[in-house]
C-alpha cells in the first residue's frame, strides 16, 4: 500500500501536469474554460478522478467533458512522458459539483446580507 504522502504528491503532480497538457498541447475547440480543481487518486494509485470546473452553460459543459474524455488517451501518454512514472493511473474527468454548490451558497448568503442591510437602512430612516 502506497504511503499517503506519495498519493498526495501524485495528486498535486497530476493537477499541474494535466493543466499544462490541456492548455499547451490540446487544440480541441470544445476544451475551453476548464479548470482542474482537485484530483482524487485511489489508494492503489491505479485510478484518478480529475475534478474539473467548466465555465460555460450546461450544453457546452457536456461538449467540453466529451472533448476531455476523447483526449484521455493522449493525456495519459503525455503524463507518462512528463511525470516519468512507471504506471500512469487511469483517469476519468468529472464535473466538480462542490465548487458550483459553494458558488450557489455564497450567492444566497450575499442576498441575505443585502436584505439585512436594506432592513437596517429602512429602520434608520424611520
Amino acid at each position: 500500500m502506497p504511503l499517503p504522502k506519495r498519493k498526495e504528491q501524485l495528486e498535486k503532480s497530476l493537477i499541474r501536469e494535466i493543466n499544462n497538457i490541456i492548455y499547451r498541447e490540446i487544440n480541441d475547440p470544445r476544451i475551453k474554460f476548464v479548470t482542474i480543481t482537485r484530483v482524487k487518486v485511489s489508494s492503489d494509485l491505479k485510478y484518478a478522478d480529475i475534478f474539473v470546473t467548466i465555465f460555460n452553460d450546461r450544453k457546452q459543459q457536456k461538449k467540453t467533458l466529451e472533448g476531455l474524455k476523447n483526449a484521455t488517451k493522449f493525456i495519459r501518454g503525455e503524463l507518462g512522458k512528463d511525470l516519468k512514472i512507471r504506471y500512469v493511473p487511469n483517469i476519468k474527468f468529472v464535473i466538480d459539483k462542490d465548487l458550483e454548490q459553494q458558488y450557489k451558497l455564497l450567492k444566497i448568503i450575499t442576498e441575505i446580507n443585502d436584505q439585512q442591510l436594506d432592513l437596517k437602512k429602512d429602520r434608520n430612516n424611520e
